[in-house]
């Protein structure tokens, strides 16, 4: 397996779970995405090595990179969609990788933030509300009309992830641990019934394995198979806000407020994630065991960024 991107929040813990998973899994390689040439340059090298580091295996190459979000600047808000591009043409060029597995990292909130009549499955139409969802509905079409002529093709939305982690504080719940953790006031800049389905980082990697085990087989490839990955449990930030103080034992500073991003963010994001319909066994973190073991995780190795 190659993840690309393997250094961020969802590549590291997938990397981890391929690796338990029985995968051999490449090397980290650094790719300078904000450099176009050398990105290139370095998709190349690194392309190359997985070809030779796969020779007469069964190779997937997972895209997990992208750190864009709802409130990125406009500047920075093509910048995935092309280095997306970049990748699908030097995989393309690289016959020996035909047939291979190509799994694409999307945001389930992102592309059906527009979307009507949650809770959202993965048969739901996509409809962006933000760029941030435009551009992963266009990574995903990109996905559609470039691959699948020479590669199996799995596109996995992903909820909301949390979950230990030594890179920036990602996520509501990463940040709301933070604050408990420091007093620090955090501010919350959507009203506290605004649903999502948050979903353990690590269970997130394992149930995306479970997914490409199932789906593996007799996959109408006229279409990228879909797979649609959370938890299940919806909570609202009050939810959230309520099960992080009783965790920390500690009153979290929380102020409200306003951005101009604030309207880009959908109320209810419910998800009624493919492993429970497809009848996969498995059992995500609760929240509440989900948010001891990211906050003890912070207490016990404090690296406050």
């Amino acid at each position: 397996m190659w993840i690309v991107g393997r250094g961020g929040f969802l590549g590291s813990s997938l990397a981890l779970a391929a690796i338990e998973h029985g995968y051999s899994v490449l090397p980290q390689t650094t790719i300078p995405w904000h450099s176009p040439t050398q990105r290139r340059l370095a998709l190349e090298k690194a392309a190359e090595q997985f070809r030779i580091f796969s020779k007469d295996r069964s190779p997937t190459v997972v895209w997990a990179a992208g750190s864009e979000g709802v409130g990125a600047l406009h500047s920075h808000q093509t910048g995935e969609y092309e280095a997306f591009l970049d990748f699908v043409t030097i995989i393309s060029k690289i016959e020996g990788l035909h047939g291979a597995s190509v799994v694409v990292i999307s945001s389930a909130g992102g592309v059906l933030g527009g979307s009507p009549s949650p809770p959202f499955s993965f048969r739901s139409p996509v409809h962006a509300i933000n760029q941030y969802g435009r551009n992963k509905i266009a990574i995903e079409k990109a996905t559609a009309s470039d691959l699948l002529s020479d590669f199996q093709v799995h596109i996995a939305r992903i909820t909301n992830l949390y979950g230990p982690w030594s890179g920036p504080r990602q996520g509501l719940i990463n940040r709301m641990c933070t604050a408990a953790a420091t007093r620090e006031a955090l501010q919350i800049y959507v009203p506290l019934e605004t649903v999502r389905d948050y979903i353990y980082v690590a269970d997130a990697a394992k149930l995306l394995l479970l997914e490409m085990d199932t789906i593996s087989s007799g996959t109408d490839q006229d279409s990228p198979a879909i797979s649609l990955i959370g938890s299940g449990e919806n909570s609202s930030i009050g939810t959230v806000i309520n099960t992080v103080s009783h965790v920390s034992r500690r009153r979290i500073p929380i102020t409200m407020a306003r951005l101009e991003a604030t309207h880009l963010q959908p109320r209810d994001l419910r998800m009624n994630p493919s492993w429970i319909e497809r009848g996969i066994q498995f059992e995500p973190f609760p929240l509440s065991a989900g948010v001891k073991k990211l906050f003890d995780s912070m207490i016990t190795v404090p690296r406050w960024n």
